[in-house]
């Protein structure tokens, strides 16, 4: 079976299912990332308006498709309902058929909906609140070793130090820093997430997703200076949330973890030769 969807006459079909069933993932993304702030179930009660409480019917929780055709407002109240509930949508189906671009039908391909998925919350929540969630992440981790079990693409050994290289190197830095200014810098999320990468990148990598990350968040974060005229764009955030007000200028606070959960899967998509490529500088 798996070899009939991979096959060229299949593969055109076998990648239209993919984006609409990570079209479909895509929209339990979605409650992911509103509930688990909250501290709701991910699982019950089904999807309502936030803000009248209306139940959305099936048939007004297609993906994209039914946004559209409400006009991106609630049947019931007529409240505007956000773009980024499509956005994510097509962003996480998309991303889904690039797995399946790199990988085919395969174990790989079934382990990175996951990965995918879990950055894609681990993301928009931290943006949103500053916050990373250790019960989001941390089950990467281990579904990274056990695809290695699985998997030719990677050994145990490479999934197992790429957990420890990449948290060792974030809890490091964040002692280092704090030695030298008695402040916690970032936040044990971020060892999270980096460890979390490296069990399905390897420790091999971990060099260019820091690179990755930190150029790509040093480019957002002067667009955002410039901009809005300030670093911190999350919302909801107080002193409590992160811990103290000397342990963080809350005007100037950077948060890592997007940055490093968008370069984990840039990596994780890439493919190999184009890795050797960048290492070689050939």
């Amino acid at each position: 079976m798996i070899t009939i969807l991979n096959s060229s006459q299949f593969v055109p079909f076998t990648g239209a299912m993919i984006f609409i069933f990570g079209m479909l993932t895509g929209s339990f993304v979605n409650v992911c990332i509103y509930r688990i702030p909250l501290g709701k179930s991910i699982v019950f009660p089904p999807s309502s308006c936030t803000k009248c409480s209306h139940m959305i019917k099936w048939y007004e929780n297609i993906p994209v498709l039914s946004w559209l055709i409400l006009g991106g407002k609630c049947s019931g109240c007529k409240e505007k309902i956000s773009m980024i509930y499509p956005v994510i949508e097509m962003i996480n189906g998309f991303l889904y058929l690039a797995a399946f671009i790199r990988f085919s039908v395969s174990y790989d391909m079934i382990f990175a909906f996951y990965f995918i998925s879990a950055m894609i919350i681990t993301t928009v929540i931290d943006f949103k609140t500053q916050y990373v969630y250790s019960s989001v992440v941390l089950p990467v981790a281990v579904l990274g070793v056990i695809r290695a079990f699985l998997s030719p693409s990677i050994s145990v050994a490479s999934s197992l130090i790429g957990i420890l290289i990449g948290a060792g190197l974030l809890l490091l830095a964040i002692g280092l820093f704090f030695l030298l200014t008695r402040k916690i810098g970032m936040g044990l999320g971020d060892v999270y997430i980096l460890g979390a990468i490296g069990s399905f990148t390897g420790f091999q990598t971990i060099p260019l997703i820091l690179f990755i990350a930190s150029f790509s968040g040093v480019i957002f974060f002067l667009i955002a200076k410039l901009v809005f005229r300030k670093k911190r764009l999350a919302k909801n955030i107080t002193g409590q949330d992160i811990n103290s007000d000397n342990e963080k200028d809350l005007d100037n606070a950077i948060y890592f973890g997007p940055f490093l959960a968008g370069a984990g899967v840039l990596i994780l998509l890439m493919p190999p030769y184009l890795i050797e490529k960048i290492f070689t500088l050939n």
